[in-house]
């Protein structure tokens, strides 16, 4: 999951580089909640998914200037696809 979440936060980074002021602000967010899960899990105080997303796949299509960014979106669906089946009831 970790790992996942790692692989987000690379490609919140990299379209930062490629977006306006207000879209980075977003990002800039988006980041600080991903590194906010990655701290918890470093913690162990990440919570059980119970089939739940984090809601991260939304937070990229709700957004019109990053939701055709096919690698963000992909980082971000896949963190949201595992922490919802792998995560069900791990602690």
């Amino acid at each position: 999951m970790k790992k996942k979440l790692e692989i987000l936060q690379d490609e919140i980074r990299k379209a930062q580089e490629k977006c306006d002021d207000y879209t980075k602000q977003y990002l800039e967010i988006l980041d600080k909640e991903v590194e906010n899960y990655i701290n918890k899990l470093d913690k162990n105080e990440m919570e059980t998914s119970d089939g739940g997303a984090l809601g991260l796949r939304r937070a990229i299509i709700e957004h019109d200037d990053i939701a055709e960014i096919d690698s963000l979106y992909d980082a971000a669906a896949d963190v949201d696809r595992y922490y919802s089946k792998e995560c069900k009831t791990w602690k």
